[in-house]
């Protein structure tokens, strides 16, 4: 339990750091609020940049989704500059989640269900964090 709560700190503290609290979601489409969310983090096509109280959002093209190599360190890298509060998403591969830890962003892992769904499970912290990568290198290269 100490780790959920050490993420939920850092989610604070990242929302403190910039009055604009946006989490990233990554998409699969991009459709609005009716956006399907992929389960690939680092070679999604889209990020919705949201914030989980008002809902107001922006879909933004994921830069590193055609990257030849470190698509993962890439997207993080993104996450950061963009000053995200938190990702949610269904997998998150060693290299990404390193990075995100080292800047102490916290990640959450995407249950199923819509945009509208995940968000309800972030605002009311039942949404499980990451200790860890849950995905090998690569996993989310497109043979």
């Amino acid at each position: 339990m100490r780790s959920i709560t050490t993420a939920w700190f850092y989610a604070i503290i990242y929302i403190l750091k910039d009055a604009t609290m946006n989490i990233a979601i990554p998409l699969a489409d991009k459709k609005g609020l009716e956006s399907s969310i992929s389960t690939v983090f680092a070679r999604c096509p889209f990020y919705m940049l949201i914030n989980p109280e008002t809902k107001i959002f922006t879909i933004e093209e994921n830069p590193a989704q055609n990257a030849s190599g470190g698509a993962g360190i890439k997207a993080s890298q993104w996450m950061i500059d963009k000053k995200v509060a938190a990702v949610i998403c269904g997998n998150l591969g060693p290299k990404a989640h390193d990075v995100l830890s080292a800047a102490k962003m916290p990640t959450f892992k995407f249950q199923g269900g819509s945009i509208e769904e995940t968000l309800t499970a972030y605002n009311e912290k039942k949404l499980e964090s990451f200790f860890e990568s849950n995905v090998d290198a690569h996993a989310g290269i497109q043979k």
